[in-house]
């Protein structure tokens, strides 16, 4: 009987990039047949089948038409997932036609991949559980990824500095204290592509700036900082209430009010990072809860 995957942590912006690992291509290869699951591999060699993810739920439809299926948008720090529930996965099924938008969700599943035509490549989630949680679980999610993702970027980096590739680089990042699992990933993941520093980069600035927001009320960031961010929690929860209030008018207000424009778009960022509002349709913002 097949081992069931685990289900691994990873952030919407390393996930979006996540490429199908063909069978040819595993360390198993030899062995592996219809039954052996299908596995997603990103550009710093995460591995994976199943995944596990924290964040709002800002978007959901019903899809389905001859039978039930639902989509649903759910957001972190550095992105968006796109995850999918129908009549085989039953639970989280019924978990979607009853949640209330927008709230705080974790969700369990299947990494799925589909090309519809050459370089069109879309990746999502068909979730297997899902259930509400509270900002505290989500938080402790975001730094739980972060670390993973740092300790990924850490083997990455080592890597591309050793000059090493296949077996030679395999060998030397297990040496380093990496698993056989990573080292693996990245040494097939260099193999593949073609610029393999610059997502690294990129994904590096969006963990910092992700993690920013879960310290914005900490420490040396208390006072000032702090009374800016309640106050323009305070207008926002003023001028839009439930249905949310125009970008560009809630600006002009709150720069009419004294708090400097720049300003503004930082507590606005930390607030979309941080899961605090979300935008239902382009130039509104909203409020979770």
């Amino acid at each position: 009987m097949l081992k069931r995957e685990v289900a691994k942590r990873v952030f919407a912006k390393e996930f979006e990039v996540c490429r199908e690992l063909e069978k040819s291509a595993r360390p198993d290869s030899d062995t592996a047949d219809l039954k052996t699951p299908n596995l997603l591999i990103s550009p710093l060699g995460l591995v994976l089948n199943r995944i596990f993810v924290v964040g709002v739920i800002t978007e959901l439809d019903s899809i389905g038409t001859q039978s039930e299926m639902w989509k649903a948008r759910i957001v972190d720090p550095t992105g968006a997932f796109t995850v999918y529930a129908g009549q085989y996965q039953p639970e989280a099924s019924i978990f979607f036609s009853a949640v209330q938008i927008p709230a705080f969700i974790a969700v369990a599943g299947k990494a799925r991949i589909y090309e519809p035509e050459p370089g069109s490549v879309f990746v999502s989630i068909r979730a297997e559980e899902a259930n509400v949680v509270d900002g505290e679980i989500r938080n402790r999610w975001v730094v739980d990824t972060a670390e993973q993702t740092v300790e990924r970027l850490e083997a990455f980096s080592d890597a591309l500095a050793s000059g090493y590739r296949g077996e030679k680089l395999r060998e030397y990042l297990q040496e380093k204290g990496f698993s056989f699992e990573l080292a693996e990933g990245i040494s097939i993941a260099l193999e593949r592509e073609r610029s393999p520093g610059e997502f690294a980069k990129l994904l590096r600035a969006s963990v910092r700036e992700g993690l920013k927001t879960l310290d914005f009320d900490s420490g040396d960031s208390r006072g000032s900082k702090a009374d800016q961010k309640e106050f323009v929690l305070e207008l926002l929860r003023e001028m839009g209430g439930s249905r949310g209030v125009d970008y560009a008018a809630f600006m002009d207000v709150a720069i009419s009010r004294g708090i400097p424009e720049e300003v503004v778009e930082e507590v606005i960022r930390s607030l979309f990072a941080d899961g605090q509002c979300y935008e239902p349709k382009i130039g509104i913002i909203r409020l979770v809860g």
